[in-house]
């Protein structure tokens, strides 16, 4: 055993001196340490920090009025967050991506909170607060759990706004539950066949030496990369996330005829995407051809950011939902005033379909 090793089995049954040496190790987690990811205590400490730091936010958004309710579903215990179950607003739902959970939405959450009831599911076995009732669930059964979840809490159409394996749900139950759906926004969505697989064979054999490359290319906006201590955090809780055992169960379960390209005909909603130019985790085919085989759509770059819009690219986020949902009539609450008074958004560009590869 390693002097480390030793020094912590001696401590073991000192709580206090035990919980004071895990908390200095995080320093090597942040920076990170070479080689961090082999270190079983670190691993442990890293993973108890995720729980503390969620843990205290959900109890954040329950205090500014994001409260936290479960329903019962066939796939276990859903956890979400509602602004409002008694509102009169028109509910919109929130579906975050792989790894994830609803805490990924909070900013636009708090931005639109005056102009939309806002639900906020944690998709099973993710970092959220949801219970499976089994240990792997597949792409279907995902988006079926989102299906109960809608039902249970409205009998009225809801927009539904999903993320990258969340926007790959909220098409399909566009293309399937279209009497459910008033309009569609996404944001680099997965879910075609354009480098079938790659995905899951970039991430089932995801190194910490590999995702370092990797993570401009998820996020890619400030304070996400360039702020030391938060950009080298959060980029330890993401590979964390990614290389969970249920994140892998999930994309080895998922089969040809999970993936969207013979739905995208069917839906016939008006649908937004918004696409951050610089992801490196999904192909940049995907939009082009979303733009051209979804007929009703609105198709937008979001220059300099990457993957995860919801939190490199809030303002941007914001400001395409007010117009698509027609909320401009109604004033901004004071967060959002405070918001748009200290950030400006990325450039935009739209997607035009002549950029399509004729070999797809």
């Amino acid at each position: 055993m390693s002097p480390l090793g030793l020094s912590l089995n001696t401590l073991s049954k000192n709580t206090k001196l035990n919980r004071f040496l895990r908390l200095n190790l995080l320093k090597y987690v942040v920076r990170p340490a070479r080689k961090v990811e082999d270190y079983d205590v670190i691993k442990s400490t890293e993973l108890q920090l995720d729980k503390s730091v969620s843990s205290a936010f959900k109890k954040y958004l329950n205090a500014i009025g994001f409260r936290s309710y479960v329903i019962p579903t066939q796939f276990g215990e859903m956890h979400y967050y509602d602004s409002n179950p008694k509102s009169d607003l028109e509910p919109i739902i929130f579906i975050h991506g792989l790894g994830s959970s609803a805490q990924s939405w909070w900013i636009l959450a708090q931005m639109l909170e005056n102009k939309r009831r806002i639900i906020m599911p944690d998709l099973f076995h993710m970092s959220g607060f949801s219970k499976a009732n089994n240990p792997v669930m597949d792409f279907l059964q995902h988006s079926q759990s989102v299906v109960e979840l809608i039902k249970n809490i409205t009998n009225d159409k809801v927009d539904i706004c999903g993320l990258s394996l969340g926007g790959w749900i909220s098409l399909h139950i566009a293309a399937t539950e279209s009497k459910m759906i008033n309009k569609v926004i996404l944001m680099n969505p997965a879910g075609l066949k354009i480098n079938l697989f790659a995905l899951r064979d970039t991430l089932t054999y995801l190194s910490w030496t590999k995702f370092q490359t990797l993570y401009p290319g998820i996020m890619k906006a400030f304070p996400y990369t360039g702020a030391l201590f938060l950009s080298e955090t959060a980029k330890r809780a993401l590979f964390r996330n990614l290389k969970s055992d249920h994140v892998k169960d999930l994309l080895k379960l998922s089969k040809p005829e999970h993936f969207m390209d013979s739905f995208l005909g069917k839906i016939k909603c008006p649908v937004l995407l918004l696409w951050g130019r610089e992801d490196q985790l999904l192909s940049n085919q995907i939009p082009i051809v979303l733009t051209k085989r979804i007929n009703n759509i609105q198709s937008i770059w979001v220059e300099k950011c990457a993957h995860v819009l919801s939190l490199e690219a809030p303002v941007n986020c914001y400001l395409e939902i007010n117009k698509f949902l027609n909320l401009s009539g109604i004033k901004d609450n004071k967060f959002t005033k405070a918001l748009l008074s200290i950030s400006k958004p990325y450039p935009t560009n739209p997607i035009v379909i002549k950029e399509i590869h004729h070999d797809y």
